[in-house]
């Protein structure tokens, strides 16, 4: 069933019994919150989904479904994240829908994007009571705005979690081959993959496609396996080189126990690599989004390294005016 409890429109209400003045009532003394013209929810839902992303932007999408006469669904990074699939900080700005023809509405809707698309009826579901894209639909629209690594980050995500099934995402991609941003659509149904941990390995892997090196094995085992082995987040192995994306998380969740035991494990960790053999090179989230040529120059300087030892081969990036490594938040501007 599509719709959020405690979220109401100027009619259901009035069918109720609700009078304009006891509406405007209900808003002022602050038992309901006026969320767009002519839709309300309950203060207690409101007030229960503060500091709750999904939760409140389900509620703000329910009242867009309502405006639009109840008519298409979430798209983009407003589906991604009714999912709970990673989103970058301060998106989605707006609700992002998608209806299957051309709002002809009479106002603007502040706080609304409208995107016009056409749908299979698998490519659309319920999330949170509300009607979204399914994951890979909405990772491929990602795809499609804001570029390869954007819908790769989500798109990765979505299999890891078994959001997305096998296959899914380059049927979907096939058809949009010729839509605007079809092309960034098609390299995410070509190189999606589960294996990756985090939106930061994903942004990093994109980037190795664009530039056209040589890919690592993600989330591979170097050393031994499960406890006491080393597994690190990418493996040139040819190569003899290993890269590691440095993220906050595992610094600060307690999950991974005090900051300080962990810093000492990871130093412990990349000198048991290099005494094997490994050449170390790390970088971090925020490189791998908005800068990764610093990213792809810093492996190939540490490969040189590795390529210092005998038999163990060059890694190299094609000219640099063949590829174009697009930064994430170009793709937004």
């Amino acid at each position: 069933m599509i719709g959020i409890r405690g979220v109401h429109t100027t009619k259901a209400l009035a069918a109720r019994g609700m009078s304009p003045g006891a509406l405007r009532h209900a808003v002022a003394t602050g038992s309901l919150v006026r969320l767009r013209r002519g839709v309300y929810c309950d203060a207690e839902l409101w007030r229960e989904s503060e500091g709750r992303a999904a939760a409140r932007h389900a509620i703000e999408v329910c009242a867009a479904w309502h405006a639009l006469g109840e008519r298409g669904w979430a798209a983009g990074y407003s589906a991604a994240l009714l999912a709970d699939l990673p989103v970058p900080a301060g998106q989605p700005g707006d609700v992002v829908f998608t209806l299957p023809r051309r709002w002809h509405g009479r106002r603007a809707l502040p706080g609304l994007r409208l995107r016009t698309a056409s749908v299979e009826p698998t490519d659309v579901t319920v999330l949170r009571a509300v009607p979204a894209a399914r994951p890979a639909r909405a990772a491929l629209d990602v795809a499609r705005e804001f570029g390869f690594a954007a819908g790769l980050a989500v798109a990765d995500a979505g299999l890891r979690r078994g959001a997305v099934g096998p296959g899914e995402l380059s049927g979907i991609a096939a058809r949009m081959a010729r839509w605007s941003g079809g092309r960034q659509a098609c390299l995410v149904g070509a190189w999606a993959n589960g294996a990756r941990e985090s939106p930061a390995e994903s942004l990093s892997y994109a980037a190795f496609v664009q530039a056209g090196i040589a890919l690592p094995e993600c989330n591979a085992w170097v050393l031994g396996s499960g406890a006491g082995g080393v597994r690190v987040d990418f493996l040139w192995r040819r190569f003899r080189l290993v890269g590691e994306v440095d993220g906050r998380i595992k610094y600060t969740d307690q999950a991974w126990r005090p900051a300080e035991r962990v810093l000492v494990e990871e130093k412990q960790r990349q000198l048991r690599l290099e005494e094997a053999g490994f050449v170390v090179v790390r970088w971090t989230g925020a490189e791998a989004m908005y800068h990764p040529d610093v990213v792809l120059d810093r492996i190939i300087r540490h490969a040189a390294l590795a390529a210092d030892r005998p038999g163990v081969p060059a890694l190299t990036i094609p000219a640099r005016g063949t590829v174009k490594v697009t930064p994430w938040h170009a793709e937004c501007e």
